[in-house]
């Protein structure tokens, strides 16, 4: 094999393993600017220092409006919604809406909005590819700041083919919080 059939190899390598934002990593960032509603579903699993709760959550995303995220299991909570929109968020049960107050921190309820909002404005920290569950898939890392102030990092693994996400994990002081498993993702975009 020659050096020149090496190199090129070693190189792309580095574009697609690199850290910090990278042509790839901006490029992902472009397009998730666009996105200007969006439907998701997703188990999402917070993590505490004494236990781990799973809900499996809807979520309607407007990125000009409110975004509303829907509890559909487990079964208990099936129904209850929050409307998120910009730091406030409400909760809604059979008509009846409570104020919340306002979103500092990531949490089942905002984490959903606030992944679509990393990944078109959070800053790449790392990007690689990875496997997840036999798919290629293309892994960022961004850092972002909760409404309150406080660092929240965003990693995500995009499908490598679609860019859509198939699973994030939110870190706050070194700590894992949130999980979310996507099931599935639809959106609509503009021409940015």
């Amino acid at each position: 094999m020659t050096v020149k059939k090496i190199i090129w190899p070693l190189l792309l390598c580095l574009l697609l393993c690199g850290c910090g934002g990278g042509e790839t990593g901006s490029a992902v960032q472009e397009q998730y600017r666009t996105v200007r509603t969006a439907q998701l579903e997703a188990e999402v699993t917070s993590h505490t220092d004494t236990d781990s709760r799973t809900f499996t959550l809807r979520c309607r995303y407007d990125a000009a409006g409110d975004s509303v995220t829907t509890v559909t299991a487990p079964g208990e909570l099936a129904g209850l919604s929050v409307i998120v929109s910009g730091e406030d968020m409400t909760l809604s049960c059979d008509g009846l809406q409570l104020p919340a107050g306002a979103s500092l921190d990531i949490c089942p309820a905002n984490c959903l909005p606030y992944l679509l909002r990393a990944l078109a404005e959070g800053y790449v920290l790392e990007q690689g590819g990875e496997t997840l569950a036999d798919t290629p898939c293309l892994r960022l890392t961004l850092d972002t700041t909760a409404p309150g102030g406080n660092k929240v990092l965003c990693a995500v693994w995009l499908d490598a083919e679609g860019l859509f996400p198939r699973y994030a994990e939110f870190s706050q002081n070194e700590q894992v919080v949130l999980t979310a498993k996507l099931l599935d993702f639809t959106c609509t975009t503009s021409e940015g």
